[in-house]
């Protein structure tokens, strides 16, 4: 057991992770290890071995590197992460204040001495509680203990009690990863690997997978074996393809499970490549959340790179600390990064970039990307002008507007042209700040970001059980809705994998977004490409080809402010192809595409303007706006099995004090998507009408909820503040 004395007071310490299945592992384990989202209880035993500690002594436990809850409660023993103290008869130790990460005790009513011992419990479940759940990623979590004495300054006692929460070894997902683009007979390297429920790397996976041959494509095997020295990830060099077309190779789980890799689309002479990779995620360097304060060997910035290379299959990447201190620590947390880039910067193949977020007290939180490294960054709290002032409109930098801790404030500051606009993050998706710059006038780059914290960079989408946006205003929940901890990326269209080329992609509007899924899409609209200012006639002709990784559920056409037209292909691959005629459309001075899977993942190519900037169109018609809402129909073959599922949802509502919140919920169906399988339903804020939509991911121990605004979540309406008051929702009126 962990011993520090304090002024002839000695402390034994025990933390132990009690499962629901009544297994048990502890501090006094080496190491002490459990499993990612198990469901049990937190136990923390005191014990004072030597002198006393008086009344109004303060104990504080810190808890670093992940969560063991997403708050602490004391007041309903039925809610989930219910926490409670015992004590010997002569003790008495109360809660002083509890948050997700920290928690302080006070001794009351006289004194702690020798041989008192008190016990705390997080996620008690003796009454009634589901308990509390591991932290849903790996990392190594670190506990700092502090004792305040009355009238002293508090004095660490234990810094350095650690758990290592490691991957479910049952797998879970199978990911098979090649390029977008490739040429017959190009040689290319195929990744496979496997990740648990909650999109950790199994790395402990031993077993073999099986591949799907075919004579079109050369160098697959019959199967790969796994072995613990591969760590959940085996790279297939030397494969290549050797007719022209959209191929996808599909692969076997030892369970039969099976997945097919991203489509391959093979051409000869490609007039242009698609490179996968995300400008805003995160490791070492966090001074507020103590999420990422430890250099571990998750969060170490080389370690994030490695991941995008070797477990996302990145052509490219831009990890930077969160919110790196004003201390002398920066300097080493920023060559850190600097270091990182030069030890993995190889063209042709991937290509690193240095970032840091910036968190101006007012306008929002930008991400700077450099494109060369350099000098540090000026502080991330000076305020937003210094920001753009120091690096807007520069060849060598970008400052990304992201839906992070707050999403842009056009009152606060209004921003100059050259921004990039993230679609969609571990937030959700934000088409609506894409409509923001467009109505402002502006002409930005998008991109999709996963916007990382200790999620595994290159991992397809999570559900963490933090970071949703239904916790705000009048729609605020008592436990913070689920996040899609990674998965966003954004596909930069360039002739090379190279500094330079991205790097002109980027300045070029050269992009499109998704949600996760390597979807390629080609737009071509009168011989004009994604990101174009371009001279139009009045009608020309559009080609939108898309391969899927799933059938493509739907199509939109958005032009202007409005939804111009709609497609349902119900196929993986589809080529669409129409006459624009600007006199029969909505009036615009831009339009772009959003594409829809069955498996929720969605994809936005970069709009296309008119350079006669005239917002030309049919004024007579009553459009529809761009975030129309439809209910989806229920799934008749489902709605029974949903309606059992909705008895547990409406149980967890009532329990958790939110079921005011919501009008009517009704079930639409048991749906298996990217994320895992969840019980989908549809309702509205009893506040304003307006649509949500609700996961209820009952595989998991625990189950999670996710809330997203509108019946299609592609970001209809802010995330960060909700509906404006009085705003009306754009809906069908069928429900």
């Amino acid at each position: 057991m962990p011993k520090q004395e304090l002024k002839k007071a000695t402390i034994d310490v025990e933390l132990a992770f009690e499962t629901v299945d009544g297994s048990r592992s502890s501090s006094n384990d080496s190491p002490f290890t459990v499993v990612a989202g198990t469901a049990g209880t937190w136990v923390w035993t005191f014990a004072l071995t030597n002198g006393v500690l008086p009344e109004g002594t303060r104990l504080n436990i810190r808890c670093h590197g992940h969560m063991m809850a997403a708050r602490w409660q004391t007041v309903n023993p039925a809610r989930r992460d219910y926490a409670t103290v015992h004590c010997d008869e002569n003790t008495k130790l109360a809660f002083e204040s509890a948050v997700a990460r920290e928690v302080t005790l006070i001794v009351q009513d006289g004194q702690l001495a020798v041989g008192d011992r008190a016990t705390i419990r997080l996620g008690d479940r003796s009454g009634g509680s589901v308990g509390s759940e591991v932290f849903w990623t790996t990392t190594v979590g670190r506990f700092v203990l502090t004792l305040e004495l009355p009238g002293h300054q508090p004095v660490t006692i234990i810094d350095d009690l650690l758990v290592d929460i490691v991957a479910d070894k049952t797998p879970d997902l199978l990911r098979v990863l090649g390029p977008s683009v490739a040429a017959p007979n190009e040689s290319f390297p195929l990744h496979l690997i496997v990740f648990d429920q909650n999109r950790n790397l199994v790395e402990s996976f031993v077993g073999q997978i099986a591949l799907e041959t075919s004579r079109n494509i050369r160098g697959l095997p019959d199967s790969v074996e796994f072995g613990v020295s591969d760590g959940g990830v085996r790279i297939l060099d030397g494969i290549s393809l050797s007719e022209a077309g959209v191929h996808r190779i599909r692969a076997r789980l030892p369970d039969g499970s099976t997945a097919f890799s991203n489509p391959i689309l093979c051409q000869v002479a490609p007039a242009h490549h698609i490179y996968w990779g995300e400008l805003h995620a995160h490791g070492w360097g966090d001074c507020s959340m103590l999420l990422m304060c430890d250099r571990t060997r998750k969060t170490d910035p080389l370690a994030r790179h490695e991941q995008a290379r070797r477990v996302g299959r990145y052509d490219y990447a831009a990890p930077g600390a969160m919110s790196m201190p004003d201390t002398p620590e920066r300097d080493e947390i920023w060559q850190a990064y600097l270091d990182a880039v030069a030890q993995t910067d190889e063209p042709g193949h991937y290509v690193p970039f240095a970032a840091m977020e910036m968190h101006p007290p007012r306008g929002a939180d930008r991400t700077l990307i450099l494109r060369d490294g350099g000098t540090i960054p000026i502080s991330m709290r000076v305020p937003i002008e210094d920001v753009y002032a120091e690096y807007a409109g520069r060849d060598d930098t970008i400052l990304e507007a992201h839906i992070g801790g707050s999403s842009p404030d056009f009152d606060a500051f209004h921003p100059p042209e050259g921004d990039v606009v993230e679609m969609v993050s571990a937030f959700g998706n934000a088409e609506w700040l894409l409509q923001k710059y467009l109505q402002d006038g502006q002409r930005p780059t998008i991109t999709g970001a996963s916007d990382l914290h200790l999620g595994l960079m290159g991992a397809p989408r999570a559900v963490e059980t933090f970071r949703g946006r239904f916790y705000r205003g009048d729609f605020k929940l008592n436990v913070r809705d689920s996040a899609y901890g990674s998965g966003p990326i954004g596909a930069l269209l360039a002739p090379s994998c190279t500094r330079n080329a991205l790097w002109d992609a980027l300045k070029t509007r050269r992009s499109y977004a998704t949600t996760g899924d390597r979807i390629v899409l080609e737009l071509d609209a009168g011989g004009h490409g994604m990101g174009t200012v371009a001279e139009l006639p009045d009608t020309f002709p559009i080609t939108l080809i898309i391969h899927g990784e799933a059938e493509i559920d739907r199509v939109d056409l958005i032009a202007g402010t409005h939804l111009a037209q709609t497609w349902r292909p119900g196929t993986r691959d589809a080529t669409i192809n129409f006459d624009y005629d600007r006199s029969n459309a909505p009036p615009a001075r831009w339009f772009y595409f959003r594409v829809h899977q069955t498996n929720a993942e969605y994809a936005w190519t970069a709009p296309i303007w008119f350079s006669d900037r005239e917002k030309k169109g049919d004024t007579n018609r009553d459009w529809a706006p761009w975030n129309w809402q439809e209910k989806p129909e229920p799934d008749p073959k489902a709605r029974e099995v949903t309606e059992e599922h909705a008895v547990a949802l409406e149980a967890y509502l009532e329990r958790e004090g939110e079921r005011a919140l919501l009008d009517a919920i009704e079930p639409l169906g048991v749906r298996h998507e990217s994320m895992g399988v969840s019980a989908v339903f549809a309702s509205r804020l009893q506040s304003s009408g307006w649509p949500v939509t609700i996961r209820w991911f009952f595989d998991f121990p625990i189950p999670k909820i996710r809330l997203d605004w509108g019946w299609q979540d592609f970001g209809p309406v802010d995330c960060e503040r909700g509906p404006a008051v009085g705003e009306s929702a754009p809906v069908s009126k069928r429900f």
